[in-house]
């Protein structure tokens, strides 16, 4: 089995990137925080962001790792290769939820603390 290089290389950027909007996000909301005296929700999409990057590395790893020995494993090991991968595959559907849940959360947070 071998991995779409050029569908993961998109993931990638597309990953990065969310990580570069949501730092940015962080430290626009920090700047803004001093307006309504509140302090550390800005560390949110900080938190977000260091939860995608570790969805990138493991994503990575996933794919330099499993998807060469998918494609070159005989019938005894093949079970064990898939379920490594698929055990590395809901690590990441976790991180991406919690990335999620963080950075609502810091939305949430400042939506609140500004609206008083």
């Amino acid at each position: 089995m071998r991995a779409d290089l050029p569908a993961e290389l998109i993931f990638i950027c597309a990953i990065l990137l969310t990580v570069g909007s949501l730092v940015l996000y962080g430290m626009i909301i920090k700047r803004l925080l001093v307006l309504i005296e509140r302090k550390h929700i800005w560390i949110f999409p900080m938190i977000a962001g260091i939860l995608l990057l570790l969805l990138a590395i493991v994503h990575i790893y996933r794919m330099l790792f499993y998807f060469p020995l998918l494609g070159t494993a005989g019938p005894a090991d093949l079970f064990e290769l898939i379920i490594g991968s698929l055990s590395l595959a809901r690590i990441e559907s976790y991180l991406l939820l919690a990335a999620g849940i963080v950075a609502l959360a810091g939305g949430l947070l400042y939506y609140r603390a500004s609206s008083k």
